[in-house]
């Protein structure tokens, strides 16, 4: 099976070119910047997802994960719906230059609600 490669200065210009082409957003220079930065957490695709959520959740530190999606993309959302993300906000003119420009906010918890946050020990009564 082929792993992803790891995202390097060396080749960032080649993800800002897609990223140009794929998506109606404009990415800043800061953001490949804390892309190179992020290291494993920055991998594409279905793939990138399901790298993200192992890492999590192997680390166990993490109680949610949150992302953005653009109101009217239907597709992104029904895609983070399969991964068990809900939506729980929406953010009104969150993108600057895309119509529409209200997103929403997804988040997937990593936790059952009555599982303590890492680290954290219940007293006993």
């Amino acid at each position: 099976m082929k792993t992803l490669g790891d995202v390097t200065p060396h080749n960032i210009k080649q993800l800002k070119r897609l990223n140009q082409v794929i998506f109606p957003v404009s990415y800043n220079d800061k953001f490949y910047k804390d892309v190179l930065e992020v290291g494993e957490l920055a991998k594409l695709g279905t793939k990138m997802l399901n790298h993200v959520l192992n890492i999590c959740e192997k680390d166990g530190t993490f109680d949610n994960i949150y992302l953005h999606v653009q109101i009217s993309n239907e597709s992104a959302i029904d895609f983070y719906q399969k991964f068990g993300f809900e939506i729980i906000e929406t953010k009104k003119n969150y993108y600057k230059r895309i119509e529409p420009a209200d997103a929403h906010v997804l988040q997937k918890s990593l936790r059952s609600p009555c599982e303590p946050p890492a680290g954290e020990l219940q007293k006993a009564d």
